[in-house]
């Protein structure tokens, strides 16, 4: 499996028969095989997140596939508005919170973002994978210790229910815009989650991808540092 990082949380994975792209809004994306499939994964309706774009592929490629969080509303109008033909939505599945789906050659389970759609759990060629989208502990300094708590504990749960999962790949905000709150997040994701993960991905970094370096001197980071991948050096890696 090669992973590609393309931007902020864009991630491109390439399997033997598969190609799975999550969160693409902007970076250069290569022509993909005809002979395989191709499933889009947009976890949310944020513009860092989602992009119109993505339907592009559709007039592209006959086996394709979108799931997409349940916020990303798509009307037959606000499609054509947009340049997208309607019968998009014949290749379209939306995913709320707490979903599990099976299909011969995938399995997705979702998870409640605590910001806004979902987080994605895959199994697909027997790899899994974990994207966060915007699941994450949003500790932000100028909110009430109330809601910061709340929010701790809100990610808590949801991560809980991954507790041990193995991932063959993980994708994890490390947002600098949280000031001293930045790892937050990251840290309860490696106490919970990380034992079982092979690799670990940083994203939405804004482009500050010192922050990978920062977070790898800390407690938690020197702990794990093993499994986590700079990606403001290494774009691609095999797994």
């Amino acid at each position: 499996m090669k992973v590609t990082y393309l931007y902020h949380s864009g991630f491109l994975m390439e399997l033997e028969e598969h190609i799975l792209l999550f969160d693409y809004y902007k970076g250069e994306l290569p022509e993909f095989s005809k002979e395989k499939t191709i499933y889009v994964f947009a976890s949310h309706k944020h513009r860092d997140h989602f992009d119109f774009s993505i339907f592009e592929l559709f007039h592209q490629y006959e086996n394709i596939h979108y799931f997409l969080g349940s916020d990303i509303r798509l009307s037959d109008r606000y499609l054509e508005r947009n340049g997208v033909s309607a019968k998009v939505k014949e290749k379209l599945t939306n995913l709320g919170a707490d979903r599990n789906l099976k299909l011969p050659d995938i399995e997705i389970k979702t998870l409640r973002s605590t910001d806004a759609g979902v987080a994605f759990c895959v199994w697909c060629e027997g790899k899994s994978i974990y994207h966060a989208g915007d699941l994450n502990d949003w500790h932000w300094d100028g909110e009430t210790e109330d809601y910061n708590n709340r929010m701790k504990a809100a990610y808590e749960k949801e991560v809980d229910k991954i507790a041990g999962t193995h991932f063959h790949a993980a994708f994890v905000p490390l947002d600098p815009r949280l000031e001293r709150a930045y790892g937050y997040g990251m840290d309860t994701f490696l106490e919970y989650v990380g034992e079982g993960c092979d690799y670990v991905f940083p994203m939405h970094m804004w482009d500050q991808y010192e922050y990978i370096r920062f977070y790898l001197e800390t407690k938690v980071g020197r702990r794990f540092a093993n499994k986590i991948v700079d990606i403001g050096k290494k774009k691609e890696i095999i797994i």
